[in-house]
């Protein structure tokens, strides 16, 4: 797999310049690439979903989400079976592990602090300190707990960590986050234990975490929509606040200002008009079909994220969304 090194970290834009409901664009069939006006503002927010919603945790009220961050380069050769190199590439993709960037250290020192009606959670030191951080991890207890959420001692992850979307990384992948960790500058940071109501139960993925990297783009493309947790933002959910998925990746309002969009291949609601080119170049660049670039906060995700995806993995990602079931429904009329 080719790779690109990660571009530094850019500084959010300013809120005045993300998309908007109530300032969007209207409904005349005007023609762009086939579609209407609305239709590029939805792919706008695709970006957006693919991006910039997937590092975001929950956090408490008033709570500061973690910043933001590119992978960092690898400092040390890892010695173990993952290329330090792949991984960051794909840290990079799901967003630089920002819950566990610690600003004050400027490293995925962790600390960061989770707050909600499970208790109290903080987010872990990744680096590879021996005694506060993963110094005495092997790649291979790093893969299982970015996928199966178990730590070397055999305690449950809490999901805050993702690692049910994680399970979906073979075992290569894992091993190239994991040898990328590994390699990282280690930074002490001793990080508080975990206050939670209920431990978490232990987590069984089916089917289990696939052993060799797939060669299909289809199933290379759902690794990666998985790995930058697309679902988080444009799956609607349950009133108990699970997935709903039925309605994958159908769209749902995110927060008063944005929506993220239906990037189903509905030809009405969705992206269904856009070829699998068209996707993978604006994911990539930014640029639309008239040449005009997309500002804001999708063009600092597109810096931040996608700008490094490779040709074929930009257009793994289209091939994915394009071929899984279409579902008839607009999230910005609701």
């Amino acid at each position: 797999m080719s790779t690109r090194g990660p571009l530094e970290s850019v500084p959010p834009a300013s809120p005045d310049t993300a998309y908007r409901t109530g300032t969007g664009p209207s409904r005349p069939r005007d023609h762009l690439l086939g579609m209407t006006p609305v239709w590029l503002g939805l792919l706008m927010v695709l970006l957006f979903a693919l991006g910039a919603c997937q590092p975001v945790m929950p956090v408490a009220e008033g709570e500061p989400p973690a910043a933001e961050a590119t992978a960092p380069e690898p400092t040390a050769e890892a010695v173990a079976h993952g290329d330090p190199e792949a991984g960051a590439y794909l840290v990079t993709i799901a967003g630089g592990c920002g819950c566990h960037f610690n600003r004050d250290l400027g490293a995925l020192a962790g600390g960061n602090r989770f707050e909600g009606s499970y208790g109290v959670v903080y987010a872990r030191n990744i680096t590879p300190h021996e005694g506060t951080g993963l110094g005495g991890w092997t790649e291979t207890q790093i893969a299982d707990a970015l996928r199966l959420g178990v730590r070397p001692d055999g305690t449950q992850l809490f999901p805050i960590m993702p690692y049910r979307d994680y399970s979906a990384l073979p075992d290569p992948e894992a091993l190239d986050i994991a040898a990328y960790l590994l390699s990282l500058e280690p930074v002490e940071n001793a990080v508080p234990a975990r206050e939670l109501q209920a431990e978490p139960a232990a987590f069984t993925p089916d089917p289990p975490p696939p052993a060799e990297s797939p060669t299909d783009p289809v199933a290379r493309g759902e690794i990666l929509v998985k790995l930058a947790r697309c679902g988080r933002c444009h799956t609607p959910t349950n009133e108990d606040g699970s997935p709903n998925m039925e309605m994958y990746l159908a769209g749902k309002p995110i927060n008063e200002d944005e929506i993220a969009a239906n990037i189903t291949p509905d030809d009405e609601t969705g992206i269904g008009l856009w070829t699998e080119e068209e996707i993978a170049t604006f994911l990539r660049t930014g640029m639309l079909s008239d040449g005009s670039q997309i500002v804001g906060t999708m063009a600092t995700q597109i810096e931040r994220s996608f700008s490094h995806l490779t040709e074929e993995d930009a257009l793994a990602i289209a091939a994915y969304l394009k071929s899984i079931p279409p579902v008839n429904h607009d999230p910005f009329s609701q």
